[in-house]
């Protein structure tokens, strides 16, 4: 029998579901993201969950897509330590739920549910985990108290935590001791990451320095193609970036005729053919599939889902979007994992512990506001010596990196294989 659930979690729970309602049905109307929508906050409600395993079980939860990568490279290595393992993912947001729907199938992927009590008991009840495993920094009281009441442990994987959000923490102190606090093992990005975390309570016995996971790659990638004449790529470009990349992608077309740009919008098929046009030109080419590409001219917009990292492949540099506005960046690595340099502009912010990295060891370049961007792209593309030098110093750092995703694969497995925990709904 399922136990009451207590005044003060269904006022949480209330208050959770009245502010999400809030925030998708009102307020995603003017969110510089695609997140939002009543349909999304339905889904939400009451999602599809995967049925129970017969053996051990971890879930993984990635909020978004960007959290969407380490969940993938955690679940092939422990796959690969246990192939009888049951390893099902969630996501909060949709473009996240689709990036993990496609990497687990429907059968091991779910959206998660809003964070009351009900619902997060609804899922260790279903799902079963033997383990909880949460990608780098979302933390809900309601997850927290479920997981604690059905016995199973919570561990933080590639997590962070900025100054802001610390600062916000700080504030909320309860929230903190409801949550983080209670995690059995922090797998932190960096040492100031760790001390952070050290600070709200938690052991430093319980916390460990792994570096960020996200240079790993997913794939093995040989000796790429590269396109002649030379491509260069603009990956996740967001509608408040347009203004800013025009003005630079002329620039770059009058200097380099002959190197074809194309540019992969982070939402595609969100942005108006006339709103393109008006702001890049007669020029511009919109497609919907990269095989278009190639008859399209030197100046592509690509409205086409799941392709970026083909194009990246196949590129001499990519320049990294959701940096030219206040987005705070996606991940600045992606293009060196497929052989392309990495450029990126100012705000990163999202991004910090990935692009002090990238800066220590000399693999990618940072330009400070977008006009700085054509002649950054142009000594790039003169310099193929320098490009070849970035994208190995970075294989170096990847290769470390693999080497530590393996040792945290086998610590939660190690972890899952302790004595049998009481079954708390027999």
């Amino acid at each position: 029998m399922t136990e009451a659930v207590p005044f003060r979690w269904k006022a949480y729970g209330g208050l959770v579901t009245a502010a999400s309602w809030l925030h998708y049905a009102v307020l995603s109307r003017f969110s510089k993201s695609d997140e939002g929508g009543t349909a999304w906050f339905t889904k939400r409600l009451n999602p599809t969950l995967p049925r129970p395993a017969h053996g051990k079980r971890i879930w993984i939860h990635a909020v978004s897509a960007g959290e969407t990568k380490v969940a993938e490279l955690l679940r092939q290595r422990l796959l690969e330590q246990d192939q009888a393992l049951s390893v099902v993912l969630s996501a909060t947001t949709y473009s996240g739920y689709a990036r993990i729907r496609a990497i687990a199938g429907d059968g091991a992927s779910f959206i998660m549910p809003l964070d009351t009590l009900e619902a997060q008991r609804r899922i260790f009840e279903t799902v079963r985990p033997d383990l909880l495993v949460l990608v780098e920094s979302e933390f809900w009281p309601a997850q927290f108290a479920a997981a604690e009441a059905a016995g199973v442990p919570v561990v933080v994987v590639n997590a962070t935590m900025s100054p802001r959000s610390f600062a916000r923490h700080q504030r909320n102190p309860a929230v903190a001791r409801r949550t983080i606090v209670k995690a059995q093992r922090i797998y932190a990005q960096d040492e100031a990451i760790a001390a952070r975390y050290a600070e709200f309570g938690v052991p430093r016995a319980h916390i460990d320095v792994l570096g960020n996971l996200k240079l790993v790659p997913l794939h093995s990638v040989g000796a790429a193609s590269k396109d002649t004449p030379p491509l260069v790529v603009f990956g996740n470009v967001h509608r408040d970036e347009i203004a800013a990349l025009a003005p630079a992608t002329a620039e770059l077309r009058s200097k380099r005729p002959d190197t074809r740009l194309v540019l992969v919008p982070r939402y595609p098929g969100k942005i108006p053919g006339e709103v393109l046009s008006a702001s890049f030109g007669g020029e511009l080419a919109i497609v919907d599939n990269a095989d278009a590409i190639a008859d399209a001219g030197g100046l592509v917009w690509l409205d086409e889902m799941g392709t970026l990292s083909k194009l990246y492949a196949r590129a001499s540099i990519g320049v990294v979007c959701g940096t030219f506005s206040p987005i705070g960046g996606h991940d600045l690595s992606e293009p060196l994992h497929l052989g392309a340099a990495s450029l990126y502009g100012p705000h990163i912010e999202r991004q910090l512990p990935l692009h002090q990295t990238l800066k220590a060891i000399g693999c990618a370049v940072q330009v400070l506001s977008a006009d700085e961007l054509p002649p950054a792209v142009l000594g790039l593309l003169e310099d193929e010596v320098r490009r070849r030098e970035m994208i190995e110093a970075f294989r170096g750092v990847a290769d470390q990196a693999a080497e530590r995703l393996d040792a945290l694969a086998a610590s939660l497995m190690a972890q899952i294989e302790a004595p049998a925990r009481a079954d708390p709904h027999p």
